[in-house]
């Protein structure tokens, strides 16, 4: 027994030397330098004010293509105004009526286009807990306030505020730009960003990257870095809405049965709390890990240089951290909605919830289906409804493009560590992976917790500062891959 303990315990040593020394060898790539590149000056000013105007235009997503979506017309015309230099070489085509693409040439046929891409529509506003009018587009406290100044009108006006920059200088793209606005992504964009991308695949447009909205500039001291940390959407996760239906004989609630519908129903979502998907180290999140752990702190160092050995600890770590890392290495379900009777003195003889997924790189929208089935048992019915998406593959980092994406990002925001992660909400970008394998997700403002939380909410805001920085990262975007 004693010669058991002394092998187990040198065996231990060993090991615990071996992941120390991985620990010690782990150090932070070269990042680029202050003082290689000269940022412009911008007047942030300005381009408040022409995100104010394009927020006065309520896009507001429409339920039906059917609908008159005049509004797109007159926020379409209005951009091209106030963008003349960008939209005087566009060839503007329209597609499904109100998604829009605008082709730039370049001068050198032989590169492959850059895709930019943004979305028109915005989600509905009332006026409750509106400090402003929420179509006013008022500039205030160093904001732009109204529905769309964050999602995602900051965005596009920033990527043509850019391009109009650079045409003013006299530069002129070598590389053909395609920007594609679709104009329903906040009702999964089935009738703008998908018909672009057919659109564009019948013609024989490949591309050499795409860009959207997503990706975010965190706080490193979440895991233990010192310094922001910008991220990169190579993949999206899927999307998927259950519907739970209990049935039950109905009555009058003064005499109840002992398990109403509605009780059934609440059983069954508690049950879907309480069995969480499993966590898993999808391809996305081993690359995050890979390029953010040799920046943290030596402890958080030590155990994810080490996350194979320490791979069981981690993941339950991650998945109970917060919601942003559960969210990273699982499939989520939340329940959303429910519905019972019309009155509150009915038993209803059905009752419904809506369970909404977020699927994990490697699992399918059947295969939740199924395991939420199993879960809820034999006396309620799951059923996939239409419009979801599995994940999407995920895109390449070892390429020029990725790099000249970091690269700007650290040029512009003062060498904040750049990765790549899985996007954990969805875009326009999932319709593009025909038409390249470098589909990539970056928002490019800085923004508070509080802010962030505006977005579809009352007061939403973007910040005139950050205006200017995205107009930055968009220049050095073009510098370093189109000019």
């Amino acid at each position: 027994m004693k010669i058991f303990l002394i092998v187990l315990f040198s065996l231990l040593g060993a090991l615990i030397a071996f992941m120390l020394i991985r620990a010690l060898l782990a150090k932070p790539e070269a990042g680029q330098k202050k003082e290689d590149y000269t940022l412009r000056k911008i007047d942030t000013d300005r381009v408040a004010a022409n995100l104010a105007g394009a927020v006065r235009i309520p896009t507001v997503t429409m339920k039906s293509n059917d609908m008159d979506g005049s509004v797109f017309y007159e926020y379409q015309s209005y951009i091209e105004k106030t963008y003349p230099l960008v939209f005087s070489r566009a060839q503007k085509t329209l597609i499904n009526k109100y998604a829009a693409v605008y082709f730039i040439e370049g001068t050198d046929p032989s590169l492959l286009p850059a895709g930019i891409l943004a979305h028109q529509d915005v989600v509905p506003a009332d006026e409750d807990g509106w400090e402003v009018p929420a179509f006013s587009g008022e500039i205030k406290d160093g904001y732009v306030y109204g529905r769309g100044s964050q999602d995602m009108k900051s965005q596009m006006i920033v990527a043509l505020e850019a391009l109009e920059t650079l045409l003013s200088e006299g530069h002129s793209p070598k590389r053909s730009i395609y920007f594609c606005f679709g104009h329903d992504e906040e009702l999964r964009g089935t009738e703008g960003a998908a018909r672009i991308a057919a659109y564009l695949k019948e013609k024989g447009v490949r591309f050499e990257y795409v860009l959207d909205e997503g990706g975010a500039v965190l706080d490193g001291k979440i895991l233990g870095i010192n310094n922001k940390i910008a991220l990169i959407g190579t993949c999206e996760k899927g999307y998927a809405d259950i519907k739970l239906e209990a049935e039950k004989p109905g009555g009058h609630a003064s005499t109840p049965t002992r398990r109403t519908s509605v009780g059934i129903l609440s059983e069954a979502i508690y049950r879907i709390e309480n069995a969480p998907r499993k966590t898993i180290w999808t391809l996305p999140v081993k690359q995050m890990i890979k390029t953010l752990a040799p920046h943290m702190s030596f402890a958080y160092k030590f155990l994810f240089v080490n996350m194979d050995i320490l791979s069981p600890f981690l993941k339950w770590v991650l998945g109970i951290a917060s919601p942003f890392t559960n969210g990273i290495v699982r499939t989520t379900m939340a329940a959303t909605q429910a519905k019972g009777a019309h009155t509150p003195n009915t038993l209803p003889t059905k009752a419904y919830a809506n369970i909404n997924c977020r699927l994990n790189t490697g699992e399918t929208a059947e295969e939740i289906r199924d395991y939420i089935q199993r879960i809820v048992g034999k006396r309620v019915k799951a059923t996939l409804e239409p419009g979801y998406h599995d994940p999407t593959p995920v895109s390449d980092i070892d390429n020029d493009a990725y790099r000249a994406l970091s690269r700007s990002i650290s040029e512009v925001f003062g060498g904040y560590i750049v990765a790549p992660y899985p996007f954990i909400a969805a875009s326009d970008a999932k319709y593009y992976y025909d038409l390249t394998n470098r589909v990539y997700r970056f928002t490019p403002f800085e923004k508070t917790e509080e802010d962030a939380n505006r977005i579809h909410a009352a007061n939403e805001r973007q910040s005139i500062a950050s205006l200017g920085q995205g107009v930055q990262f968009f220049i050095r975007l073009y510098e370093n891959t189109c000019l």
